[in-house]
């Protein structure tokens, strides 16, 4: 059915990803199929933690960040290939840049559910949905899941 896949992730978040992985291979529905992990590291959107970072540092937090993406995927189907993304920039920009590149047919990601904090202040998932050139799947989290 999907043979694309971007999967989001929030790394502070790790236990989320084993619900995403079996969603991902779900749609696949048995064929061959491409799970792209992106990070996205925001910590340099506002430039606030720019001088505390040398590029070195940046380096070093980039490999850190893919490593650790590439550790959280186990017993995966045979027929399932993954490509480990690392974005610096705002979430869903980033989202809605990588699934462009790499043509990916569909992203799913996790979302809170909706609060009154929502009303003042867009979701990431809210704006990936809103913008995305292919199909969203959100899988909805509890606060206290998360």
């Amino acid at each position: 059915m999907y043979s694309n896949i971007l999967i989001p992730l929030d790394l502070s978040h790790k236990e989320q990803v084993v619900e995403l992985v079996q969603i991902a291979t779900t749609l696949a529905a048995g064929t061959p199929a491409r799970i792209n992990l992106l990070y996205v590291d925001q910590s340099f959107v506002h430039r606030a933690g720019h001088p505390q970072f040398d590029s070195t540092l940046h380096e070093g937090h980039r490999k850190e960040a893919l490593k650790e993406m590439q550790g959280l995927l186990v017993n995966l189907p045979e027929n399932t290939v993954v490509n480990t993304v690392y974005r610096d920039g705002t979430a869903h920009d980033q989202i809605l840049e990588t699934a462009e590149q790499l043509g990916v047919d569909v992203i799913v990601m996790m979302a809170r559910k909706p609060g009154i904090s929502s009303y003042f202040i867009g979701s990431n998932a809210e704006r990936v949905v809103r913008h995305a050139p292919c199909s969203v799947f959100i899988v909805r989290c509890d606060e206290s899941d998360s």
